[in-house]
């Protein structure tokens, strides 16, 4: 948006100068071509996430289509929103959704070791006294937070589960494992922050519940982790 911005802003200034018109013609074929290849990209875009929704299968070029839209439509999505009232968490589980199917559209054979689930220390209970942010096996399995459940699941089909503090952690985790595929559970605003972090190994990512407000004793569907789990494990 801000290119065409200064396209047009040129285009103006140039047609103020007769001598100048020729160039002002090369900006107006620029301007048309820019918006046309917008446009494709827009209806491209459109029957992608139609093929997607309706579980049906998506060439290899549509991927890469989507994974551009997603990216270029995002900010403008969200700058919009804005002016139309449409919060900012609404826009970003509707980019989380068409990620994951994008990534759920297809098959995978990963070893356990291979896999990696992530999330943010407060799926911890605020009262909790144990540290496990660096070693996970700190917690007591009391069975009061989801953590437990993950541990669970970790034990049983032998994954990396990791509790991240922020951002940077998480990048460190992701770069110290190494894994084929990562499930990522986080707020809206963190999940699409670390999507467009990690742009080559799949992520799948699941919205939290958050009963008690923003970044406290947050929740998360294990039904919907282990899915993930079966989607990407070799059996």
């Amino acid at each position: 948006m801000l290119f065409i911005s200064i396209l047009i802003i040129t285009l103006i200034s140039m047609i103020s100068y007769k001598q100048s018109i020729i160039y002002a013609r090369y900006v107006i074929i620029i301007l048309i071509t820019a918006f046309t290849l917008i446009a494709i990209l827009i209806i491209l875009t459109l029957i992608t996430v139609k093929q997607l929704w309706y579980n049906k299968y998506i060439p290899f070029y549509s991927k890469g289509i989507i994974k551009l839209s997603l990216n270029f439509f995002y900010p403008i999505m969200i700058a919009i929103g804005k002016v139309i009232n449409v919060k900012k968490d609404d826009i970003r589980r509707i980019y989380a959704e068409l990620n994951n199917r994008l990534i759920l559209v297809d098959a995978y054979n990963v070893d356990g070791e291979d896999m990696l689930i992530i999330t943010p220390h407060c799926l911890q209970k605020s009262f909790c006294p144990y540290k496990i942010t660096h070693n996970i096996y700190n917690c007591k399995r009391c069975g009061k937070c989801d953590v437990d459940k993950l541990i669970s699941l970790k034990d049983k089909y032998n994954i990396h589960f990791r509790i991240a503090t922020g951002g940077t952690l998480a990048r460190k985790i992701i770069k110290d494992v190494n894994p084929k595929v990562i499930i990522a559970i986080a707020c809206e605003r963190d999940l699409i922050s670390g999507l467009q972090d990690v742009k080559s190994i799949p992520v799948v990512a699941i919205i939290n519940s958050r009963p008690e407000g923003p970044c406290m004793n947050t929740n998360v569907s294990i039904d919907e982790v282990e899915k993930a789990i079966k989607h990407f494990i070799k059996e």
